[in-house]
């Protein structure tokens, strides 16, 4: 079996992520609207009806924005942890809260994809990040995170493909149109990984196997998908590794090409 990993937006305005087992199809978050959805997915071949679950990280907009119609139309599971559900069906009339799992913190299987989810540090009630045994081939995604946690280091090291925030170049938020207060939440410690956390986490992950980076949430204000690949390209080319692993940068806009692993 193979898996099949396709980013259909991420950045600030919007995440969604499509990974597949040829047999179990789900979504990594909702951020758009429901039609873009259906729009990407055909783009792929697929549609979603053909999807199996949805896993939703957090309750944030830009990661739930197309639960609302989506719900109404098709009947896919949309599976996250009570404190997030509970926190989703207020901020979008949805119920998704229905699909609430005991099992759901400590992991669970979906179809043929085993799914491990644990926590990370943002502004949330309580995200995560999720890592996926798919196909034979361990995947992580991990944005909307401060800080590298032990936590997160413990369930990303060892994927053989991981989905990794690089959200802000510092010097860009620095003299860009953020407020100060603004400015201090994207850095703090329960914000967003700038390029250069990243790219040393990226090295981590190389060093333990990834052959696979896909920079995400990349903003729209504080950063370009260049400066972000040129940042982690320097780094890993810094310690030798830069060849070992194929870097690409998800945007806003337009879906990543199918990666197939």
């Amino acid at each position: 079996m193979t898996a099949q990993i396709c980013v259909l937006a991420s950045g600030s305005k919007g995440n969604c992520t499509y990974i597949s087992d040829g047999t179990t199809h789900l979504l990594i978050d909702a951020g758009i609207s429901c039609r873009r959805i259906e729009q990407e997915l055909s783009a792929l071949g697929q549609s979603l009806s053909n999807i199996t679950a949805i896993l939703i990280t957090h309750e944030h907009i830009d990661h739930v924005y197309g639960l609302h119609t989506l719900e109404k139309k098709y009947s896919i599971p949309i599976l996250a942890n009570q404190r997030t559900a509970t926190s989703v069906d207020v901020k979008m009339s949805t119920h998704i809260s229905r699909y609430c799992r005991a099992s759901f913190d400590t992991g669970f299987s979906v179809g043929g994809i085993k799914i491990t989810p644990f926590r990370t540090l943002h502004d949330a009630v309580c995200p995560v990040g999720y890592a996926l045994e798919v196909g034979g081939h361990r995947v992580a995604y991990v944005t909307d995170l401060g800080t590298v946690t032990e936590s997160v280091r413990q369930n990303v090291l060892g994927s053989e493909l991981v989905i990794l925030e690089s959200n802000h170049d510092v010097h860009m938020l620095e003299t860009g149109p953020y407020p100060p207060e603004l400015q201090a939440r994207v850095r703090g410690d329960q914000g967003h990984l700038n390029n250069v956390q990243s790219a040393s986490f990226a090295c981590e992950l190389v060093s333990h196997g990834a052959t696979h980076i896909v920079l995400a949430h990349i903003s729209e204000n504080n950063n370009t998908p260049e400066l972000a690949l040129k940042t982690s390209r320097s780094i890993l080319r810094k310690k030798g590794i830069d060849k070992e692993v194929a870097l690409v940068a998800a945007g806003a806009s337009c879906a990543t090409k199918l990666i197939q692993l």
